[in-house]
């Protein structure tokens, strides 16, 4: 396992658009053991909600939860759909502000690590 690098899995969560959020919390622990099997420590925000009913969380108390996260990321890896999402919108935007990589497929994210 990789110790110079820590991945931030963005993507929809909210069920939004056709997609439940089952759906999407699935697209991210996929991505999460894709990375953990090649290697990649990573955070995927999706699989906080598993379980809404045992969270009383306000979103903002989450999008501020992430942001302290991201900020100890080295890198940040965008789920299919993610511009349909609000919270990915902005932790992107919070990425790119803290000149956090931020990659949009793990091909190119693998690149990326691979080049540091």
């Amino acid at each position: 396992m990789r110790t110079d690098v820590f991945v931030y899995i963005s993507g929809p969560i909210t069920a939004k658009n056709g997609y439940l959020t089952e759906e999407n919390v699935a697209a991210g622990l996929k991505m999460f053991l894709d990375l953990i099997n090649s290697g990649v420590p990573a955070y995927a925000p999706q699989m906080t909600a598993a379980f809404p009913s045992a969270f009383n969380v306000s979103w903002e108390t989450w999008i501020l939860f992430d942001y302290a996260v991201i900020q100890r990321c080295t890198h940040m890896l965008m789920l299919p759909r993610w511009n349909e999402s609000k919270g990915a919108r902005l932790e992107r935007e919070f990425a790119e502000e803290h000149n956090i990589r931020v990659c949009e497929s793990l091909p190119e994210l693998l690149d990326a690590i691979n080049e540091a």
